[in-house]
């Protein structure tokens, strides 16, 4: 049942941090409305704003804004390789005869800058939890249920999901 538990949490963490992946492109700015996880450091900023309730010390909190930090110049000077290459793709698109080795090499480096992208986010998810104790990382879990608890019953009303048997 713990087990069972920590996977649901841990996908939903990763499913809420994830949430930037699909807006690496320019073309996707709708992301940013729903906001950009992954460009906002992941879970760290949840860490930071809860601090009080899950104890950090200050030794911590620096170190988790380094790792945040550290991951948004990569993610700053990879996203914006990566705008560069997709202008030249579109413009290489635009000729009548497409020098499609060009555009395929292109191509190819955004995929290798968005593996450094997501590497990292990986990296600096990892190392964050390594900062946090067994003790804290157990309250970030049952804080991170109580908030989707209360995003689901925003979004959906708090009768939601509770049907009436007598029928």
């Amino acid at each position: 049942m713990l087990r069972k538990g920590f996977v649901r949490f841990f996908l939903g963490l990763l499913t809420f941090s994830l949430v930037g992946f699909a807006g690496v492109s320019p073309a996707s700015a709708h992301m940013h409305h729903h906001g950009d996880m992954m460009m906002q450091g992941g879970p760290i900023p949840f860490y930071l704003m809860n601090q009080d309730r899950i104890g950090l010390s200050k030794t911590q909190v620096t170190k988790l804004l380094k790792l945040k930090e550290t991951f948004l110049k990569t993610a700053i000077m990879e996203r914006a390789r990566i705008r560069i290459l997709h202008m030249d793709i579109m413009e290489n698109m635009m000729h009548h005869k497409i020098d499609t080795s060009a555009v395929r090499k292109d191509m190819d480096q955004i995929l290798a800058h968005k593996r450094t992208l997501m590497h990292g986010y990986l990296d600096m998810i990892a190392r964050a939890h390594a900062v946090l104790t067994a003790q804290q990382f157990e309250k970030v879990k049952s804080l991170w249920r109580e908030m989707m608890m209360m995003h689901h019953e925003m979004m959906m009303g708090p009768h939601h999901g509770h049907m009436d048997h007598h029928q």
